[in-house]
Parts: C-alpha cells; structure tokens; sequence
C-alpha cells in the first residue's frame, strides 16, 4: 500500500524546491510516496523541512508550538545536533529519502510498515556501492535502486581507487562495479575487494556493454558475482535486485545464528 505524505518546505530557493520535487517524484514507486505541499495560513503538513542556513530556522519553534505533532527536519550544510533528523549537504535523492523514511508519522493513522513481507533487521539500510565513471549511469542506478522495497543507501566512486578507499572505511553490503573505468579497471578493482577480509563474499554486480566470453572468465577468476548488461531491462534489474536480497537476508540469519 502506498501513503502519499505531504512535505512542507521552508526557506529553500527555487533552485532547491525543482531538486526536491524530482527526489520526490522518484518516490511515486515507492511504499511512502512524498509531495510537495505549500505551507500557507498555519496549515499543517506530515512532514516539514526547513533549511537551517536560512533566516526561515527562526520559524522552527513557532511552527512546532502550532502543529506538535508534526515532525520537522533540518537541512543545510552543516550538521544539526539539535535535531534528530537532518539532512546534511548536497540534495541527493538516495540521502532525503533515507531521512525522510526513518521519520515516524505518529498522527497519520494510514502509515503501514514499508514492507512486511521483507524482514530486514528492524528498519536498517543495506548500504550500497555504485562505481562507474559515467554520471548518467550513477543516476540511472541510483532512480532503479530507490525503487526497491527495502531501503538503500546509494554511495558512489567514478574510479576504482576511489571506490576502494570507501571500501577501506565502509562496509558495503553489494557493489555495483563497472569494468570500463580510468585508472584500474573493473576487474583488478573487483580482485583487490576480494582480497578484503571482509569483503570476501559481499555480492559484486559487474557493469559491462556486453559480456563476453572472456569477460566471464575475467570476471569469475576476479570473483564477481554476477553481470549486468547496459542497458538492461528494468524488469530483469528488479528480479536481480530480488534474488541479491534474498540473499543477504539468508546470510544475515545464518550469522545470527552463528553468533
């Protein structure tokens, strides 16, 4: 079941409003879909979000003293410790909608669990890896990921060395992994994070414009775990997507009990 949610914005330029309005159209496919709605006469919203780097924090308090229940949320360029949820930097869709996801609507009675028939540990996210060196590519992944039941939170490297210096600080629970990249490619990429402890047997999806023979090889010797050709078919990505999940969620288990 999808829950329109309604999202105040206070203090954003209009430059801000048209990024926040196509991150919210990306969410038409999701369980909790968002809307822009105009804040006006004291009208309440579900959600508001106010930028801290504007004079409009000053409404924060009186906003919140009208409408109680209404969970606010700050966003600007540096990090707010007065504020549970705050969305820090650069708009980028893979970040507000993780925010925006982990806020309780206590007063909107209709809201459901995002999905109950994925039983991931407890609202956490599976944090996921894009390197390719392409903008259009990150973007294209990024809007298909964001389209998944269960919540991900999209990282990205244009290179292999960048990607394994996140690597090196972050664990990454799948890697999407281009082959074609400057610097390393795909392949050295992708044998160097084998050779992480920890990253042994993390699922890596290699990109490639088409598979050969003895890219397969390649990649098997360099221990991917599976290809994905662009372009690819949005049906296919999500089966892919379903099948990765349904690991993760095995292997999680089976660690628990392990443990």
């Amino acid at each position: 079941m999808t829950t329109n949610i309604e999202v105040g914005l206070i203090g954003f330029s209009q430059r801000e409003l048209d990024k926040f309005k196509k991150i919210f159209e990306v969410s038409k496919a999701r369980d909790r879909s968002y809307f822009i709605k105009e804040v006006k006469n004291n009208e309440s919203s579900d959600l508001i979000i106010i930028n801290k780097d504007s004079e409009s924090l000053l409404q924060k308090d009186t906003y919140q003293s009208e409408h109680p229940k209404v969970p606010i949320i700050t966003a600007g360029k540096s990090p707010e410790s007065e504020s549970s949820h705050h969305i820090q930097g650069v708009l980028i869709a893979s970040r507000v909608l993780k925010i925006l996801d982990e806020v309780p609507l206590i007063h909107k009675s209709t809201i459901e669990p995002l999905n109950e028939s994925i039983d991931t540990e407890e609202s956490n996210f599976y944090d996921v890896l894009v390197v390719d060196d392409s903008e259009v590519m990150q973007k294209t992944l990024e809007l298909e990921l964001l389209k998944s039941p269960v919540p991900l939170n999209v990282d990205f490297a244009d290179n292999g060395e960048k990607a394994l210096e996140k690597i090196a600080t972050k664990k990454y629970d799948f890697i999407f992994l281009d082959i074609m990249m400057p610097g390393i490619d795909g392949f050295e990429t992708c044998t160097r994070i084998r050779k992480m402890a920890s990253m042994k047997k993390t699922p890596i999806i290699m990109l490639t414009s088409k598979a050969s023979p003895l890219d397969e090889v390649k990649g098997v010797i360099s221990g991917c775990t599976t290809y994905l050709t662009k372009p690819y078919d949005h049906d296919d990505f999500q089966k892919m997507l379903e099948r990765i999940m349904r690991w993760l969620k095995e292997f999680n288990e089976n660690k628990k009990l392990e443990s």
